[in-house]
Parts: C-alpha cells; sequence; structure tokens
C-alpha cells in the first residue's frame, strides 16, 4: 500500500478509509493530537496531472526572490481554482468577507435597511460616459456604475438609512495596474 500512496501524484483527490486509534504519546506535529488513523484502503478519487501549471509554493512566492521560480499573472488566471488555495489569496478574500461583515452588522445595528440594487440596467446611469454596454435578450443594457440612484430611491420611499454591498462597474482605461474595473463597493445613504 506505501508503494501505491507513494505514487499518487500531488494535489490528486482521494478517499480513505482507516480506524482511528488513540495514542499514548500526543503527536505534537497535527492539530488531532490525540488520535491517528490507521489506514486500510486508499482509492483515488481524481488523480491529478504529473505535472500542474503551476505549484502552490510558487504561486506563494512574491516576484523577484532570488533564483526561486514564480508564477507569472497569466499562469495564474489561467489556472485560478489553484492559485486562490494561496495563503495570499485565502486571505484576501477572508478579509474581504471579514470587512463586509462587519460593515453589515455595523449598520444594521445602527437602524440601517441594507437593499439589494439591479446589476444590468436599461439606461447609462452617471452620465454615461463610461459604462459597460451588454446585450440584455437582443436589447442594449448596461453594468451599473453606482448604486446612487438606487439608494436614493429607496430613501424617497422611506427607508430613511439604507446600504448595499455589490459589484460596481466603471469602464475607465486608467492604463494602471492600480485601476479597476470591477471592484465590490460598501454604499450608504
Amino acid at each position: 500500500m506505501i508503494k501505491f500512496i507513494s505514487s499518487v501524484t500531488s494535489e490528486s483527490i482521494i478517499d480513505v478509509e482507516g480506524v482511528l486509534k488513540t495514542v499514548g504519546q500526543k503527536i505534537q506535529s497535527c492539530s488531532q493530537q490525540d488520535v491517528e488513523l490507521h489506514v486500510q484502503q486508499v482509492w483515488i478519487v481524481s488523480a491529478a496531472e504529473p505535472r500542474l501549471p503551476l505549484r502552490i509554493e510558487d504561486a506563494s512566492r512574491p516576484e523577484g526572490e532570488g533564483e526561486l521560480a514564480t508564477v507569472n499573472q497569466d499562469t495564474r488566471l489561467d489556472n485560478r481554482v489553484l492559485d486562490l488555495r494561496t495563503v495570499t489569496n485565502q486571505s484576501i478574500f477572508r478579509l474581504e468577507a471579514g470587512v463586509c461583515r462587519f460593515f453589515r452588522d455595523y449598520l444594521t445595528a445602527k437602524g440601517f435597511v441594507e437593499i439589494h440594487t439591479p446589476k444590468i440596467i436599461p439606461a447609462a446611469s452617471e452620465g454615461g460616459a463610461n459604462v459597460f454596454e451588454v446585450t440584455y435578450f437582443k436589447t442594449k443594457a448596461y453594468l451599473a456604475q453606482s448604486p446612487q440612484l438606487y439608494k436614493q430611491m429607496s430613501v424617497c420611499a422611506e427607508f430613511d438609512r439604507v446600504f448595499t454591498i455589490g459589484a460596481v462597474f466603471r469602464a475607465e482605461d486608467s492604463n494602471t495596474h492600480r485601476h479597476l474595473t470591477e471592484f465590490l463597493g460598501l454604499d450608504l445613504e
């Protein structure tokens, strides 16, 4: 069985059948320190390619770190499911979720009502100069630049305090790597 297990490629998905047994001495290098799994059978559910387009360790490494391999952005984006497993990307997603949760909890406790505004709209908003135009069931439509109009309509409808968390789209070609055409907006009125 050890020969079989050692032949399984890294990142493969496996099923393991075994028996949990308590140990006499705590295992310091594990989160479950008082038990270990005595493996009886192993099945390969999905074998990974022997050579994946990127390794998590390489994708985690900052560019310019000596002679060690790094992964370029195109490779990372083409293999996003692997790239999202890096500690940095996991941290970014968890931080974003935490900020949204804090924003939502704080405003809700202050009496605000969360609203969900349309993202596909029938007319260009905010003057319409820099909007993404899309075809929506054979009709022109646009991606919302801002939830501002809908927040103001909600206030006029006597929702005194409203907020929204959602995607915002800006079709502005700024030629900088720090400018996003899509981002998460946290808006309140």
